[in-house]
């Protein structure tokens, strides 16, 4: 019998067509997978990275005195220059940041020393520092500023936060010499009666002499 039972032709060919092989199911999947973990590859390096250079600058933070990072503006170095003017020897900045503040005095002419906790801003200010042509001149080491002793230096610039000055006004007081000074720009020191006060705002700089905070002066 013509036909008989089996599927018209025209039906066959179109189950066939409908019909997807089991080894182009595997591929699909296979690649579907390689994706899958190459998206999680690319978004899980990228975490880690962002961490590795987010968290030199947020755990300040999470310590009990913070000393976030807060560039000088260009008002705030003029002032401190200008606080610097006739003075010699050695400088320090406590929290030298990006280093704009020692590149400024040891373009001034100063041997400055930058101390910052925070690796990634230490080598961005050494970077700096190069490009500017001072490199010779301004230095700067990765230390926790309470474990520096800061005798060695004549002129000390202090970029700090209210909770920080007391403690840091003791430390420098013990170590200095007679002939220091400190430079206090944004927040001045609470019991220590500034020689030299200039600028406005938050670009206010408070000019200490040790000299003067110990009753010396002549």
């Amino acid at each position: 019998m013509e036909g008989g039972g089996g599927a018209p032709p025209a039906v066959l060919e179109e189950n066939e067509s409908r019909c997807v092989p089991a080894a182009s199911c595997g591929a699909d999947g296979s690649k579907r997978s390689s994706w899958g973990f190459l998206f999680t590859g690319i978004v899980g390096g990228t975490l880690v990275a962002v961490y590795a250079v987010a968290t030199p600058f947020l755990t300040p933070a999470l310590r009990k005195i913070c000393l976030p990072f807060v560039p000088a503006t260009t008002k705030q170095i003029e002032n401190v220059v200008k606080m610097l003017h006739c003075r010699t020897g050695s400088l320090v900045d406590i929290g030298s940041g990006d280093g704009r503040i020692v590149i400024a005095a040891a373009k001034a002419g100063f041997r400055a020393v930058g101390y910052e906790l925070n690796p990634w801003l230490v080598w961005y200010s050494r970077y700096r520092a190069w490009r500017e042509g001072v490199q010779d001149s301004a230095q700067f080491y990765i230390s926790d500023l309470w474990k520096v002793t800061f005798s060695q230096y004549s002129n000390i610039i202090v970029f700090g936060v209210p909770q920080m000055m007391p403690q840091l006004e003791e430390k420098l007081a013990l170590e200095l010499k007679d002939d220091a000074r400190v430079i206090a720009c944004r927040f001045p020191f609470p019991r220590w009666t500034p020689d030299h006060v200039t600028g406005e705002g938050v670009d206010t700089v408070w000019a200490y002499d040790v000299s003067t905070v110990r009753g010396k002066r002549p």
